[in-house]
């Protein structure tokens, strides 16, 4: 007979007394069940172990390890819960097998097709399919009932789309629509799925290298590859056509060398992007940057602009095991970042984010050639979260004769005219960050930040919150990237470079161009810089990393541009890679002889000509006549939404606008024509 203990002889004695009062026959029954509760399995008299809050198991009736139930404190974010279904399907480049993690279970499932390389990857829980696309094949495949498949099941695909890819990187979905970034000849082909099978409806053309593209809302953002740039196609379904479609804004994402990978997850309205640093580096320089509240951060940006490392959370370092990190993936419910690493070959897994660094993963699992992510829950499927909505176009404008701030809406309307501290002003800029006007006052000879700007009503009167030192000479121009803030001044000819912290500026260099200077502005970190009294162009390729040494400074590159007389002011989109430089023509003659021209594709025919060499005039066109009312044209500005240039013409006193201005050419009328006296600088604001 088994000796027993705790409960059990407890019970016994229990059963005893029962005994004495009861039949044999009950009596004997409880000895029965008392026998088989106290036994243990292996007949080895071990004491059961009592269910503990602190353990590392999932016993008793918790809900989660150590966690939830009777007697735990409730399960929250970070926790793994009971019977939640957490899967990461993952691509692989080398055999083209689809490989099914599950977090919860720790297991894997490994689907075998008869594709050889694949990179994107999406499941479609309702319908239980799997959608990869094959390298091997160039087609999208879709596999179905995969909840049900045991590992190493030979699949076949259940439906395909037509061989059209070239070579395709990534998958975004929205409803029944696939589309596939295709870097081979920089093309999104978009799908339309109707069951298993897939339709092509469009191929779309995109004027930079692609890679990871997702869906938040209706807006399709797809990273920039061999750059640190994000750029967005707002409403994507529905300006989706066959030809050339451009991007409705461009940005670049500070601190990231090169990004890949890309995830958004609207239930946290948190974005993920990776780096995978030098692309020779395969094992230690790769990272990724989560970027919470990402609408408000992303929409205040206007075309071209640059988000600050500062509002982003970045990880990266040796311990965290990435050097190639080309894809990932996004869980909302434990805020787990997934990454499919393929320099190391490994799956990998962050929590506990917090303010990033060199962290270890607490996922790892080895996968070699593992390619794309996706990471599918109950709670979390379909959480692309909304489109944007919060787009505004502004035109601010300076004035050299009283330092008033004029803004105009997108149609060229006068909406307030501001009366400011400064009693002339050129060089003018809104951040939207901080609802704040920067310019450069010609009679306080410093930057001025005015902020709260949007509520300031119209004739009202402000009051600069901070200035910087009385620096400058002449100031004519400011070029704005990040936080740091470039003025031309044109008597000294020097670059003034400053860094503002919304309460100061700090004058962080002085240099020396060796040419007459005046307007600038940002390419990306690239710095171009109009030679005065020429019609040439200075280029700075990575103007602010480049130069951090006070004195003469030397351009990357200067070109002439045909058929500008004397060139002033100079705007570039990055969205239409559009660039506009004015041409006062004689400076004698302020009234009759000014112009403008048009360069597309820029940085495709920048990259091709030599240092000293020129843009023909065939790759520009022209705006100039008598009609134009253009006669010392000092500054421009373009909006690549409606495609119009904007002209601060202080010969005759006026902000005129010119439509359709891709296609313009000629002595043609503009279509805006508003009176202001010495109109200086011109900044649109377009988000």
């Amino acid at each position: 007979m088994h000796i027993l203990v705790g409960r059990g002889a407890q019970l016994l004695i229990n059963i005893i007394q029962l005994s004495m009062k009861k039949s044999v026959y009950l009596c004997a029954m409880l000895i029965t069940l008392l026998f088989v509760a106290s036994c243990s399995d292996d007949d080895n008299m071990e004491i059961p172990t009592a269910e503990t809050c602190d353990d590392g198991v999932m016993n008793g009736d918790e809900t989660g390890v150590d966690c939830g139930g009777s007697l735990c404190e409730p399960c929250e974010d970070g926790m793994t819960v009971l019977g939640r279904r957490t899967d990461l399907f993952v691509t692989n480049n080398n055999n083209g097998n689809i490989s099914k993690f599950s977090i919860t279970g720790d297991s894997l499932v490994t689907l075998v097709t008869t594709t050889t390389a694949a990179e994107g990857i999406y499941y479609d829980a309702s319908s239980d399919i799997v959608v990869q696309a094959s390298r091997s094949a160039l087609l999208l495949e879709a596999f179905s009932e995969v909840s049900t498949l045991m590992d190493g099941t030979v699949v076949t695909p259940s439906g395909t789309g037509s061989a059209d890819l070239e070579s395709p990187r990534e998958l975004a979905v929205n409803g029944s629509t696939y589309v596939v970034a295709d870097n081979g000849s920089n093309r999104f082909f978009v799908y339309e799925m109707n069951g298993t099978g897939l339709s092509l409806t469009n191929t779309v053309e995109v004027p930079f290298p692609v890679w990871g593209i997702a869906f938040k809302g209706d807006d399709l953002y797809a990273v920039v590859d061999t750059t640190g740039d994000l750029a967005v196609f707002y409403n994507f379904l529905s300006n989706a056509t066959d030809g050339i479609v451009r991007p409705s804004k461009r940005v670049t994402i500070e601190g990231i060398v090169r990004t890949h990978g890309i995830v958004y997850d609207g239930s946290d309205d948190v974005m993920v992007l990776t780096d995978i640093g030098d692309a020779a580096n395969t094992l230690d320089d790769g990272g990724f940057h989560v970027i919470t509240d990402f609408s408000s951060k992303f929409d205040a940006l206007s075309d071209g602009e640059l988000l600050p490392v500062g509002m982003q959370v970045r990880v990266a370092g040796p311990s965290t095991l990435m050097g190639n990190p080309i894809d990932v993936a996004y869980d909302s419910e434990t805020d787990a970042v997934y990454i499919s690493e393929i320099g190391n070959g490994k799956v990998l897994g962050y929590t506990d984010i917090g303010s990033g660094g060199n962290l270890t993963p607490s996922f790892n699992k080895d996968l070699p050639s593992a390619s794309s992510i996706y990471f599918s829950s109950d709670e979390t499927d379909g959480n692309t979260g909304d489109s944007t909505t919060a787009r505004s176009t502004s035109l601010y404008v300076t004035s050299t004769a009283n330092g008033n701030v004029s803004v105009y809406n997108a149609n060229g309307m006068l909406t307030k005219t501001v009366v400011t501290g400064s009693d002339s002003s050129e060089g003018i800029y809104y951040n939207a960050m901080n609802d704040a006007i920067i310019q450069a006052s010609r009679s306080g000879m410093a930057l001025e930040y005015y902020g709260s700007f949007a509520a300031v009503t119209d004739l009202a009167n402000l009051v600069a919150d901070f200035t910087g030192g009385s620096d400058l000479e002449s100031p004519r121009e400011i070029a704005v990237f990040g936080n740091k803030v470039v003025v031309s001044s044109n008597t000294e000819n020097k670059f003034y470079v400053y860094e503002y912290n919304g309460s100061s500026f700090n004058l962080l260099n002085t240099f020396d161009a060796g040419f007459n200077t005046w307007g600038i502005t940002f390419m990306g970190n690239t710095l171009l810089a109009v030679v005065d009294s020429t019609s040439d162009l200075a280029v700075y390729e990575d103007f602010l990393a480049t130069n951090t040494t006070d004195g003469a400074i030397t351009p990357t590159k200067r070109i002439t541009v045909d058929g500008i007389v004397r060139t002033h002011g100079i705007d570039y989109s990055e969205a239409d890679d559009v660039l506009v430089m004015t041409d006062i023509g004689d400076a004698a003659d302020a009234n009759t002889d000014g112009g403008f021209q048009v360069t597309q594709d820029f940085s495709t025919k920048l990259g091709a000509i030599e240092n000293g060499g020129a843009l023909a005039l065939s790759e520009q066109t022209r705006v100039a006549g008598s009609l134009t009312q253009m006669g010392n044209p000092i500054d421009v500005a373009y909006d690549h939404n409606t495609k119009t240039v904007f002209i601060a013409e202080i010969g005759n006193g006026k902000v005129l606008g010119f439509s359709d201005a891709l296609n313009a050419n000629g002595n043609i009328a503009p279509a805006v024509s508003n009176d202001l006296a010495s109109a200086a600088s011109l900044y649109l604001y377009n988000n």
